[in-house]
């Protein structure tokens, strides 16, 4: 039984090493994202495979045998948290445990804690994984030097590696931090080591390696192409979408994964005169508003209790008068960790820096317990029920065993067809991208079916159909449509709004799932009836999902004004023009409204406010110039102003009714118009419509 045991552990302890090394440096391009999705694919497949192989150790000692230490607590109220939130409060579970970031990477990272300090048992095991973090961490600076020159890119014939900022961690902001707390590391360790010696030396040398990545990564990142800088939410308004979004859940947030509807709901109006101001956010000005926001009062709580725990273990470790090489190295990783926290009140950390901060924390656990500190220590927990012999039988390892089994073999299917389904949607975007009208509507269609709870896949598959559907209508023959392509074009249209429901089924607080749906709608009006309410219901839906959002209101606007509609049209345009005044097309849009109402006087002075607010060199400029002297003259004004303003995005006037036009315009079923209260869970797909 021992040696199993023993087996067990060096298994357990190997495949933790191989993730520690692996994870900062592993990507696949096979699914849509090639970067955080796979490596939380690595991390939650090993950490299953760490909590059965620990559990399984309970079972042949017969005993449950726990390494306690300070970050165990805070860490275990951290994921139960996490977990009620997301059952509790996230529309769609699903999301929160495929999104990188959210529920499955907190449990990941907590497993991988909790196994790793258990499974690794011996000093050397230590200083093996400790090495192994370092390559994993040597290697990541040489390829952000290789491919921060340029040179790399240029050799190699692939487009997604020709950046600059590319990266395996897939965030350059990501590598930039791990770069700067990589060499906080190694300042800290060298500075405790003797002088000439060859750990010194190797040290020294991952130190310049480091440190010239880190000007690399931050030149290109900050100071090369203003493009390549990272967008941050202003913390003013991190704040007020934390505070209005506890007022609707105080104790567990709004759920992970669902701070786009957070952002868009209560983002506030200021964030419209903003340069910042048409950019949807995916995550908070910090990372303490983030959990604050998604998890509620209860979230920071438990996040804060393990960062108390972290300082205050520093300020012990500075008081203590050891020279332990040990506790040298316990106080650099937990001032490394320290410093991360810090950052997190200024950025939100991605998943890469997530892992490396855990990674940290397992290092100065396992430290701590080799320095011989109080703080950690090894704890049996028995619970025993006595037989008819009088010999006493454990249970808690076989409960143990059974819970970590219970767990691990439903996630590991559900993770696996999760997965399945995102290789075959990169697929389908393949297909798209060349053309191919049936292999994209084919791999779609096998997404969804394999995982039906991701409202991308049911967002893609309406577009698809609608345009393929579109295409039919487009090509008319001369001797008109057959009764079999009007059956074809009738299904796929019916697809696409079906999906485009299903989609907002899945999670009806996310706005962009309400705009396709809406978008979908609008493409009906010329040959559907009923599409004009749908659309105008689905638009209004959207609206109270994002009511400062002003290019929504110049949609609805725009429906208003193809219905000729004028004064709704003026109302919906004014509405944009009071949300962002300096937005040059919402004024462009509500000058046209007062043209076609013949009102010249209004529809000059709208036009006076597009030169006001449209870039000198802008080519839509000289046309808003041309409109502007055309409408000076019906209007009887004098003359036509110059003024230079902000460069804002171009011009677009109202769009007409969609074409083609089909006659008789087709009868869609009304159950496919918009619900006023969604299902919760997304109706059965229409079966497959062949593909001409």
């Amino acid at each position: 039984m021992t040696n199993i045991s023993s087996l067990l552990q060096k298994t357990g302890f190997w495949i933790l090493f191989i993730v520690v090394t692996l994870t900062p440096l592993f990507f696949l391009p096979l699914t849509s994202e090639f970067y955080e999705f796979n490596k939380q694919a690595l991390l939650s497949l090993s950490a299953l495979l760490l909590l059965i192989i620990w559990t399984a150790i309970f079972v042949i000692e017969r005993r449950v045998r726990v390494l306690r230490s300070p970050f165990g607590l805070p860490l275990f109220l951290l994921a139960v948290v996490w977990v009620i939130s997301t059952f509790y409060k996230t529309p769609n579970r699903f999301d929160a445990f495929l999104q990188p970031g959210n529920t499955s990477t907190i449990l990941g990272l907590v497993i991988l804690f909790f196994s790793g300090i258990n499974l690794t048992r011996s000093r050397r095991e230590l200083e093996i994984l400790f090495y192994g973090f370092l390559a994993s961490s040597f290697t990541l600076s040489l390829l952000s030097l290789l491919w921060s020159s340029n040179l790399t890119g240029q050799l190699i014939p692939i487009p997604f590696l020709k950046s600059v900022l590319w990266t395996p961690t897939g965030n350059a902001l990501s590598t930039f931090t791990i770069h700067l707390t990589t060499t906080l590391l190694l300042i800290l360790l060298i500075l405790k080591e003797k002088a000439n010696s060859a750990k010194t030396l190797a040290l020294g040398f991952c130190l310049f390696l480091s440190l010239l990545s880190s000007a690399a990564v931050g030149f290109r990142l900050f100071m090369d192409n203003p493009a390549n800088r990272p967008l941050f939410l202003p913390q003013s308004a991190g704040w007020v979408i934390a505070l209005e979004a506890l007022k609707t859940s105080p104790l567990f947030g709004t759920g992970p994964a669902t701070f786009l509807s957070d952002f868009t709901q209560f983002r506030p109006l200021s964030l419209n005169l903003s340069p910042t101001g048409s950019v949807r956010f995916p995550a908070s000005s910090s990372q303490y508003l983030h959990v604050l926001t998604l998890t509620g009062i209860l979230g920071l709580a438990t996040y804060l209790f393990l960062v108390a725990r972290v300082f205050i273990i520093i300020f012990k470790l500075l008081k203590t008068q050891s020279e332990s090489p040990l506790r040298h190295f316990t106080l650099a990783a937990l001032t490394c960790v320290g410093a991360l926290f810090i950052s997190q009140i200024f950025v939100v950390s991605s998943y890469s820096t997530l892992f490396f901060l855990f990674t940290l924390l397992i290092l100065a656990t396992l430290a701590l317990k080799h320095l011989g500190s109080s703080l950690i220590h090894e704890a049996n927990i028995d619970i025993v029920a006595s037989t008819e012999t009088g010999i006493h039988s454990p249970l808690l390892p076989a409960i143990c065993f059974t819970l970590a089994i219970s767990l691990s073999l439903p996630s590991l299917y559900l993770g696996s067809r999760g997965y399945y389904a995102e290789v075959i949607f990169y697929q389908a975007l393949q297909a798209a991208s060349a053309n191919n009208a049936k292999a994209t509507y084919d791999l779609l269609l096998s997404a969804i079916r394999t995982n039906p709870y991701v409202d991308t896949y049911r967002i893609a598959f309406s577009q698809a159909t609608f345009l393929i559907a579109n295409n039919m209508a487009s090509n008319v023959p001369p001797a008109g449509l057959t009764e079999s392509d009007r059956n074809t074009i009738t299904q796929l249209i019916q697809q696409s709004v079906q999906e485009a429901k299903n989609a907002v089924s899945l999670n009806p607080q996310k706005v962009t799932n309400v705009e396709n749906l809406a978008s979908i709608y609008r493409n009906l009006l010329s040959i559907a009836q009923g599409a004009d309410a749908w659309t105008l219901a689905s638009y209004l839906q959207a609206i109270r999902l994002d009511p400062t959002n002003p290019n929504l209101r110049i949609s609805l606007g725009g429906l208003y004004f193809a219905n000729k509609n004028y004064d709704e049209a003026v109302r919906h345009f004014q509405a944009a023009v009071d949300l962002k005044p300096n937005l040059a097309n919402a004024h462009y849009n509500l000058s046209a409204a007062y043209r076609e109402k013949g009102q010249f006087a209004q529809s000059y002075a709208a036009m006076q406010s597009v030169l006001a607010n449209l870039d000198k060199n802008s080519p839509d400029y000289p046309k808003a110039q041309a409109e502007a002297e055309e409408l000076r003259k019906k209007a009887g004004q004098a003359e036509i102003p110059t003024p230079a303003g902000p460069q804002n995005p171009e011009l677009t006037a109202p769009q007409p009714l969609p074409s083609p036009k089909l006659n008789p315009p087709l009868q869609l079923p009304s159950e496919l118009g918009p619900d006023s209260t969604p299902a919760p869970s997304p109706a059965t797909s229409l079966s497959p419509t062949p593909i001409p």
